[in-house]
């Protein structure tokens, strides 16, 4: 497909984009006790010594980021891995001095940490917190046994829970939770039954992620091997179905496609990243968004390392993003937002595209087919249609 327009210079952007403020970063932290068969993310195994190196190499990358005159204040900071948890407090405390030092945190920034159950008791919690981390965010996965080590977790880590109840000790009052569906040796049943359990900690958040078999992951050599038992299709909608009926009854708000919240308690950070927003992007691996460029770094530890030690720029990859790429990117992220939508005037306003006429033809279907509903100049993708959300998105972002 062509396209008629060119590349915008930066005043022709909408407001949010290219400028010299940003208010969003996301720094990745790659350590992990064990590298989990399902998971494609940049990691790193088994070298705890490189930890003291990475941060330094992460301070640098931060200060440097600023140097090219990027202004604050941060209303979000999300460290992700990885397992974050995996670094001591007084470590996160010094990235978090740094990021404070280098672009300003508003006064009610949304600080997340993501960490692993297994790797946190009330101390180091308590230490999280007074480190300024004011958001955490654990990836259970399962509360069942047997599907946990389907997905090669750590053997005989403790219940997940208790970790929850410990982090409402050490003073946190935003907890998330990360939940997946369609995994080994899981059944409806068990499904119901890990999430009966969970709601009984009142998590702040959750998110629900059906598995996906990612290239180079020990799960794709497993089903290439024909190996690799899973629920079919049909069971696995079955269970999206369950969650959706379990959550609303317990006064849960299913404000994205794969995200829930108790009243309030969105993912602020999601949020910037789903309504298109800019964002700094620090580590290895790390994906960025600044000045209407995507980047990504190099996906290597000890390369990252190296780089930055040497003064170098870990970017390996650069993309510009043109009009036609950000109204696209626009419209499929912003139809995430359940809750929330597309709103039609401002995606007219920002991108000069008038979507109720170029697209007429796909939205009378659409809606017809109980897969959206458009009410007063917004779109709201049907939470029933979330099994099927890229069939709708590609009818709409042309």
């Amino acid at each position: 497909m062509t396209h008629a327009h060119s590349s915008p210079t930066v005043d022709s952007l909408p407001s949010d984009l290219g400028q010299r403020m940003i208010h969003h970063l996301y720094a990745h932290i790659p350590f992990c006790p064990v590298k989990c068969d399902y998971c494609a993310f940049v990691t790193h195994i088994g070298s705890d010594k490189l930890i003291g190196r990475y941060i330094a190499a992460l301070q640098s990358e931060a200060m440097s980021q600023a140097a090219r005159g990027l202004e604050g204040p941060l209303e979000t900071i999300y460290l992700g891995g990885g397992t974050p948890s995996m670094l001591a407090p007084d470590q996160i405390s010094h990235l978090l001095e740094t990021f404070r030092a280098s672009f300003g945190f508003a006064w009610s920034a949304e600080i997340t940490m993501e960490a692993h159950p297994a790797t946190v008791d009330s101390e180091r919690l308590a230490g999280y917190r007074r480190a300024g981390v004011n958001r955490i965010s654990f990836g259970v996965e399962s509360l069942v046994p047997r599907e946990l080590r389907a997905l090669g977790r750590i053997a005989g880590e403790r219940v997940p829970t208790a970790a929850l109840s410990e982090a409402r000790g050490a003073g946190f009052d935003n907890i998330a939770m990360d939940l997946m569906y369609g995994i080994p040796l899981q059944t409806s049943r068990s499904w119901a039954e890990t999430l009966d359990r969970m709601l009984e900690y009142r998590p702040d958040h959750l998110s629900l992620y059906p598995l996906s078999i990612e290239p180079k992951t020990v799960f794709q050599l497993r089903q290439k091997r024909h190996e690799l038992e899973l629920p079919d299709d049909d069971r696995v909608v079955e269970m999206y179905s369950m969650a959706c009926e379990i959550l609303a009854s317990a006064g849960y708000q299913h404000y994205e496609v794969g995200s829930w919240c108790l009243a309030g308690r969105q993912c602020r950070h999601n949020l910037a990243c789903w309504r298109n927003r800019e964002y700094v992007g620090l580590g290895v691996g790390a994906h960025g968004y600044v000045r209407a460029e995507r980047t990504v770094n190099l996906r290597q530890t000890v390369q990252y390392i190296r780089r930055l030690e040497a003064g170098g720029d870990p970017v390996v990859e650069r993309e510009r993003i043109d009009a036609d790429t950000r109204r696209i990117e626009s419209i499929m992220l912003r139809l995430r937002l359940l809750a929330e939508g597309l709103d039609t005037v401002q995606l007219k306003r920002d991108h000069h595209w008038d979507i109720a006429q170029q697209c007429a033809d796909a939205l009378r279907m659409l809606s017809d087919a109980g897969l959206i509903r458009m009410h007063r100049g917004r779109i709201y993708l049907m939470e029933s249609a979330v099994p099927v959300a890229n069939d709708v998105w590609e009818r709409l972002a042309v």
